[in-house]
């Protein structure tokens, strides 16, 4: 089972499997009889994670600086725009 169990369900497949299942190896895998999804409130917390603005930097995570050898980092994507009501 994944860490934060409370953002997980453990449940017996029926039919098929879900195409959210969390895929587990070695000695966490479960039987084929059961698989692990992510709860709603799982996916809210993921969809709001990846909604954070990330378009700045961030005094409190400052970049070192590279060599003047190595390339220069990529940029990050610019915000994707709001449509208007």
């Amino acid at each position: 089972m994944p860490a934060f169990k409370f953002l997980y369900e453990k449940r017996r497949v029926s039919g098929e499997r879900s195409a959210d299942a969390v895929k587990l190896i070695g000695a966490e895998a479960l039987s084929d009889e059961w698989e692990i999804v992510p709860s709603y409130d799982a996916k809210c917390l993921v969809a709001y994670l990846m909604s954070l603005d990330q378009s700045h930097e961030l005094k409190e995570a400052k970049l070192t600086s590279a060599p003047a050898s190595s390339p220069a980092p990529a940029s990050s994507p610019a915000p994707a725009k709001e449509e208007k009501k």
